[in-house]
């Protein structure tokens, strides 16, 4: 019976984790980055504690660069906390969410995917009669949720 040493378990938050997993392959944040494709300071903020939750594209990118299951990074993160003024706002998808885009432009408004602030706009089209549109767009300033009539 041959003993192996125990892997060495991995650190407990997804601060201390990530940078654990891209030392260990020798990559500075810049490249962990670049090769995952998000921004240099999202990385820096995952690093830094500030991310304590990773919207799950982003998830399997980090992971598939530094070799690792999206469950390993997954198992530390921590959900975020919303006050019960924002979880309306979360459980807008769809319809709710573009009716409350029209009706309050300028209010903040939650990502349903991972409840970061959306950026939202409306622009004003004109349909074939020159009759105007109003149109929404709206992208996560954190994941890849998109809402657009386009």
């Amino acid at each position: 019976m041959s003993r192996g040493i125990p892997p060495s378990p991995l650190p407990s938050t997804l601060a201390e984790r990530v940078r654990f997993l891209r030392e260990k392959r020798y990559m500075t944040p810049e490249l962990l980055a670049i090769r995952a494709q998000v921004p240099v300071r999202m990385i820096e903020d995952i690093e830094g504690g500030i991310e304590l939750f990773l919207a799950p594209a982003v998830r399997q990118r980090i992971a598939r660069v530094l070799h690792v299951r999206p469950s390993q990074i997954q198992e530390v993160e921590r959900a975020p906390e919303f006050n019960d003024a924002e979880v309306p706002l979360l459980r807008r998808k769809g319809v709710e969410l573009r009716e409350a885009i029209m009706e309050e432009p300028d209010a903040p408004h939650l990502c349903p995917s991972c409840g970061a602030p959306l950026a939202a706009r409306l622009f004003e089209r004109r349909d074939l009669q020159d009759r105007p549109l109003i149109v929404i767009k709206a992208n996560c300033t954190r994941c890849l949720f998109r809402l657009t009539d386009d």
